[in-house]
């Protein structure tokens, strides 16, 4: 039991690898050292589906047409954040009404900031903090938590509290909440899914995680997709249903979309800032590393990359902590 929990905790840690502490920052702006900022496909917006490039312009015309919008990121990039700002002022500004989940937030933070008046994102944030996290608010969401308060868009809580996340990667599906269950045992992954999700948290484990942990984090994985979904949950008298989520969450092949109800898809839109990377300039050729033949996305916006330390060894070293 000790070496589960020690792997728990690992996988947890690398799961949040780019979210270890940061000096807090007030001033807007990119903070972190942007690399590739000369690439070919940066600030290019990929169609996936037409197999063209789009202006911002046309993206946004389908931005206000979507019901269930939803914003994939790498937590770690400005840009990403920049951008997402930039959508919810779409929808403002087509006066589009609307709810955002957040992956960042969890449920028993929702209940902290639930019924508060918040018109900054600074108290919004004093809120957050009452329960300790590696999010990172102030560096990588101040601007959008301004932007969607200065709209007057209600704020919701997308994620299991870290006990929870704990108790589910322990105790399997015996933890999961009732209609969480339910809709992970309505929607079963096809096999060829299940194998590219194995082999997916294999590789972002660092190939240092056991059978029965890898295991654990599938589940996990679908569960916290099922919950981004369950979010929504009353909310219907609202336009667009916004989540601002890491773009694995946001795929529509096991992400997330997977989840929703089969006559919502045709209301769906999901987008992922996309950081480029040096050698590959094939549009095509990133779906590999989603594990895909295709993009598993609507859209794909491809941004420079935020310079940060290998994750893997971050990883390895904190293993080494534990022991």
């Amino acid at each position: 039991m000790k070496r589960l929990l020690l792997m728990v905790f690992g996988a947890l840690a690398l799961a949040a690898c780019s979210l270890l502490p940061e000096p807090p920052q007030k001033k807007t702006g990119i903070a972190k050292k942007m690399l590739l900022t000369n690439h070919p496909l940066v600030g290019k917006i990929w169609d996936v589906n037409a197999g063209q490039f789009v202006s911002k312009q046309q993206l946004a015309e389908r931005i206000v047409r979507s019901r269930y919008l939803m914003l994939g990121e790498t937590h770690d990039n400005q840009v990403h954040h920049q951008n997402q700002v930039w959508a919810i002022d779409v929808l403002r500004d087509h006066q589009r009404s609307a709810v955002v989940a957040f992956e960042m937030i969890s449920q028993q933070q929702g209940q902290i900031i639930a019924g508060k008046k918040h018109d900054s994102a600074e108290s919004l944030i004093a809120g957050l903090d009452h329960i300790k996290t590696r999010w990172g608010y102030q560096q990588f969401y101040a601007d959008i938590f301004d932007a969607v308060i200065k709209v007057g868009y209600t704020i919701l809580p997308a994620n299991f509290d870290r006990q929870k996340i704990m108790l589910i990667i322990r105790e399997g599906e015996s933890a999961l909440p009732p209609e969480i269950k339910t809709m992970l045992d309505d929607n079963i992954l096809p096999a060829d899914q299940v194998a590219a999700s194995r082999k997916e948290i294999e590789g972002s484990h660092c190939g240092m995680i056991n059978e029965k942990m890898t295991e654990a984090m599938m589940l996990m994985q679908r569960a916290k997709d099922a919950q981004m979904v369950q979010a929504f949950a009353g909310q219907d008298n609202v336009e667009t249903h916004v989540l601002v989520a890491g773009s694995g969450h946001v795929r529509k092949d096991r992400g997330a979309p997977f989840y929703l109800p089969s006559n919502a898809q045709n209301n769906l839109l999901a987008i992922a800032w996309v950081e480029v990377q040096a050698d590959i300039t094939d549009v095509e050729a990133y779906a590999a590393q989603w594990g895909a033949d295709k993009l598993p996305f609507d859209y794909v916006w491809f941004t420079p990359r935020a310079d940060r330390p290998d994750p893997c060894e971050r990883f390895r070293q904190h293993m080494k902590s534990k022991k």
